[in-house]
């Protein structure tokens, strides 16, 4: 039986990969395994972005190191999982992931901070593997590129090379196979498509459109780790555009699909095109604030619908919390999200109107859900005009908030006078004592 290929390798003369340009945490950890006898490998994401000379999110590394052995050599560490051990090794501004090779399918995303199982028993005879069993098992040929810190070479054990050249995603192997395994596959496809300017490969292309209601099989968690990564890099609204013409929207954020082809359609577009530029501009949004232009456009037609007579406040709040509830229940939102996003929208409806009164703008801009409402509300301005002069009679109690309020004067009062209160109150307190004590004996 013939055995896989044989990997394709470049020299540090035939590729563009410059250490410079790798985070020098990361480097740290590739030169102190390669150091202590291990092969040390940068892998996935992060060669690939080099190689397209993108700045990468994360730096992964790969090791014949077993966890425990990575873990001995940075005190800085810890291991994590259950059913396969991460090394996470921490420095003061960034986590480097380090995981042994494996030769088992990838298994979803460990939250960080997820205690080991100790009464598990070990991987290592079933997950553990070689380098090039490790390329075979990655999701997308893009993907599974290797750096070898030894001699500075990129290593294609899967064809990933040619697939970059040629601005495809591919899956390795039979992509019904691998969307079978993790249905979340499909959205990352789609995504990386998106993200890159690259184009589906056919097969996959074909597997999506047949298998695309499979996703909803995934944990609830990572469809909605997934969709907030599609929201995160400034190109979400080519990203939700591919989810939804593959037909994967409607099944993991319904309400964005109803809106996207609805009369509201062209708002939702625009929030997100709003919210893309202000993430190229170096603005952070926060998560509730890019999870909660999904529910806009569907909170303003409600709102609509309810004008023909006059809403209160408990009228909008149930507005919200029906625009809110089913998304928070299908992708298992934390309570203080559910709270937080139901909130933003409830607060963006009191600022369709001018403040009451500077008491009641303070105590707005200090609720707990205003920073959500206030993106949402910027959002909205530059996604549609009209609502600009709306939000800024705003803009001064927002500036008063950020200021912190104006000390208020304390009455001044004579040293007689402070003096006599004192007595008072140690008066009191004497009388309140004896009164005790006689109630006791």
């Amino acid at each position: 039986m013939a055995g896989p290929p044989a990997p394709r390798l470049l020299a540090r003369a035939e590729h563009s990969i410059s250490r410079a340009a790798m985070s020098p945490n990361a480097l740290k950890v590739l030169y102190r395994l390669h150091g202590a006898g291990f092969v040390s490998y940068l892998v996935g994401g992060a060669v690939r972005d080099l190689l397209l000379g993108r700045t990468p999110k994360d730096f992964d590394i790969g090791t014949n190191a077993r966890p425990q052995q990575v873990r001995q050599l940075f005190r800085n560490a810890r291991v994590i999982g259950r059913r396969f051990r991460l090394v996470m090794v921490r420095f003061a501004d960034e986590i480097v992931e380090v995981a042994t090779f494996r030769r088992s399918p990838e298994p979803p995303e460990i939250e960080e901070g997820e205690p080991a199982d100790v009464l598990a028993p070990a991987a290592e005879a079933e997950e553990f593997g070689t380098p090039d069993e490790d390329a075979w098992r990655r999701d997308f040929t893009i993907n599974g590129l290797f750096y070898n810190i030894a001699d500075f070479s990129v290593i294609d054990h899967v064809g990933g090379l040619a697939d970059l050249d040629a601005g495809v995603i591919r899956t390795i192997g039979a992509p019904r196979q691998r969307f079978a395994e993790d249905p979340v596959r499909m959205m990352r496809a789609v995504e990386y498509g998106a993200r890159l300017g690259f184009r589906l490969d056919p097969e996959l292309a074909e597997a999506i459109a047949e298998m695309h209601p499979e996703v909803r099989r995934a944990a609830p968690a990572r469809i909605a780790y997934e969709l907030l990564e599609s929201l995160k890099g400034g190109q979400a609204a080519a990203i939700l555009n591919g989810l939804d013409k593959t037909g994967l929207l409607a099944h993991v954020m319904p309400e964005a699909h109803a809106s996207a082809g609805g009369s509201d359609g062209g708002l939702l577009w625009a929030l997100l095109g709003a919210a893309d530029a202000s993430i190229r501009r170096g603005e952070k949004l926060g998560e509730e604030t890019l999870l909660g232009v999904f529910f806009l456009p569907g909170f303003l037609a409600a709102l609509a619908v309810g004008e023909a007579r006059r809403l209160g406040a408990a009228d909008v709040e149930r507005l919200a919390r029906e625009q809110v509830e089913g998304a928070a229940l299908r992708l298992a939102f934390s309570h203080h999200r559910r709270h937080i996003v139901r909130h933003a929208l409830l607060i963006l409806w009191r600022m369709t109107s001018p403040p009451k009164s500077g008491k009641f703008a303070l105590r707005t801009v200090r609720h707990e859900a205003f920073a959500t409402a206030w993106q949402l509300a910027r959002l909205l301005a530059a996604a549609a005009e009209r609502f600009g002069p709306t939000f800024a009679a705003w803009q001064p109690a927002v500036e008063q908030a950020h200021k912190g309020p104006a000390a208020e004067p304390q009455p001044s009062l004579q040293r007689g006078e402070e003096q006599t209160r004192a007595r008072r109150r140690r008066r009191g307190g004497r009388r309140r004592g004896r009164k005790k004590a006689a109630a006791q004996g």
